[in-house]
């Protein structure tokens, strides 16, 4: 009963904070995309997958690795978090100054512009901060003890927004290198996580024991952690592939330089963030399954096991599903009213449409590796990868399609990593998802929403509404609608266990 309560408590504490950090990174992106413009973005935007990349070498997995081994309870945990901390900081050292010594060549190879040597010299700090954080966050999460993690999410982002908010109020719109103000952002808020952490972890201490299990090793920690490094570098290397290749296929379609930037800045920065909004639930639901799944595979459980993966799949239609509904409906005004961009029809309906399986492949995901089983994710993440980044190569190119050709390829790739992930967890839990069963309610509550909204989006203009009331209105009006559609058809809703 006490890992039920755990799992759950767990799961709603890091997607309240997640939402909360969510909620303050989609207004700190709506300040960036006010005062960078959509060239000012769109340079940030190329430079973010590889810090992403870089800080994916510098975890090198450590979090899901830490958790799962704490979780476990067969090692020493003050002895894992040295031998931790030991081998991310002999990673990201060196890291961070190989990126600062070759920074113009870098800028030159990757980018063809050195107006982002010191863009890289400005992320370079972060690495340090992001390798030692992840130790910290995989502890806790490992012990249960979310609310720490959850509230260094929450402050890294709240730093960001009123150090945004400050500067805009002392200088306006008128900031001088003003994408590598927003770059120096991102170390300074890595640094605010840190503290946090950081403070809390001393206050409690692991204490050795004598009874605590074999003792640990560096092999044991990297047979966790480098399948899941491998897996996040893959997407990194995928993303800065992406920042490279969209922009030169899009030129081959016909749009010139300046708007085939301005284009990935809107894709990347502006439409999907939007669209992964959802994840807050899903990406914290697979934090806390991959401790709870390992204890269970630790004992042998697989009915255990079975249980949640279900309750996981039944949490995730219960929200994705009338979210996705509300996307199809009135998303593109919701882009236009947060980043004030013009992201056609055609290229956000395929975003959303893949969007929704990403949200149930990020769970599966983290069931595989709660099992230990990281490697799969990795071999099936890289296969999707490679359909994704071969579409946009073949469909960026084609004049008049090339915009809506990449929408299709995220989608197909998204879709792709979840059929594999869902064969892969069919296979070792044996658990057979009824989809018909997960889908039809959650599906059957979003029609009412969706109908309120059309007739709401109808009447409103008429009593002298502005547009962004119409709009915050609506999002209430199909949340209302959709617990209302639950009651008055008396359904009860899932048990998660």
């Amino acid at each position: 009963m006490r890992t039920k309560r755990n799992l759950w408590w767990g799961t709603l504490t890091l997607t309240s904070a997640a939402l909360a950090s969510r909620g303050l990174g989609l207004v700190y992106r709506v300040l960036l995309a006010r005062f960078l413009g959509a060239e000012g973005l769109g340079f940030f935007q190329m430079i973010f997958p590889l810090y992403i990349a870089l800080v994916t070498l510098s975890v090198a997995g450590m979090p899901m690795a830490v958790s799962q081994m704490v979780a476990e309870g067969k090692s020493q945990n003050k002895a894992l978090m040295r031998l931790a901390w030991i081998v991310v900081l002999a990673i990201s050292v060196p890291l961070m100054l190989i990126i600062y010594l070759w920074a113009r060549p870098l800028a030159l190879t990757l980018y063809h512009d050195a107006r982002f040597v010191p863009l890289l010299w400005a992320i370079s700090p972060a690495l340090l901060a992001v390798a030692f954080s992840s130790v910290l966050r995989g502890y806790f999460i490992g012990l249960q003890q979310v609310e720490v993690p959850a509230a260094s999410q929450v402050a890294e982002q709240l730093a960001r927004v009123v150090i945004m908010l400050g500067i805009l109020s002392a200088l306006g719109q008128q900031i001088p290198h003003a994408p590598l103000v927003a770059v120096i952002l991102i170390p300074v808020g890595e640094s605010v996580s840190l503290v946090i952490l950081a403070t809390a972890y001393w206050r409690q201490q692991p204490r050795e024991t004598t009874d605590a299990g074999r003792p640990i090793r560096v092999g044991d920690i990297l047979r966790l952690s480098l399948p899941v490094t491998f897996t996040r570098l893959l997407g990194s290397l995928v993303a800065v592939i992406e920042a490279t290749v969209i922009p030169l296929r899009l030129v081959a379609s016909g749009m010139s330089h300046f708007h085939a930037i301005q284009y990935f800045g809107q894709l990347t920065g502006m439409a999907l963030p939007l669209i992964f909004f959802p994840t807050a639930l899903t990406l914290s639901l697979a934090t806390n399954l991959v401790p709870v799944i390992a204890e269970a595979y630790a004992r042998g459980d697989m009915a255990r096991i079975r249980t949640h993966t279900e309750s996981s799949l039944k949490a995730t239609t219960l929200v994705t599903v009338p979210v996705t509904a509300v996307l199809l409906t009135i998303g593109v005004q919701l882009d236009d009213l947060f980043f004030h961009t013009q992201i056609p029809p055609h290229v956000f309906v395929p975003l959303v449409a893949g969007g929704f399986f990403l949200y149930f492949d990020i769970n599966l995901a983290g069931i595989l590796r709660g099992m230990g089983r990281t490697v799969i994710p990795m071999r099936n993440d890289l296969i999707a990868s490679g359909v994704e980044v071969s579409l946009i190569w073949i469909l960026g190119a084609r004049p008049g399609f090339g915009a809506t050709g990449i929408a299709w390829a995220f989608a197909v790739g998204f879709f792709l990593s979840f059929v594999l992930n869902l064969v892969a967890t069919a296979n070792l839990t044996q658990y057979r998802a009824s989809w018909g069963q997960l889908l039809v309610r959650p599906t059957l509550a979003s029609v009412p929403a969706v109908l309120a909204i059309s007739w709401w989006q109808i009447i409103a203009p008429h009593y002298g509404w502005s547009h962004v009331l119409v709009l915050l209105a609506s999002v209430f009006l199909a949340t209302i609608t959709y617990l209302a559609s639950w009651y008055l058809m008396r359904w009860s809703w899932p048990r998660v266990t």
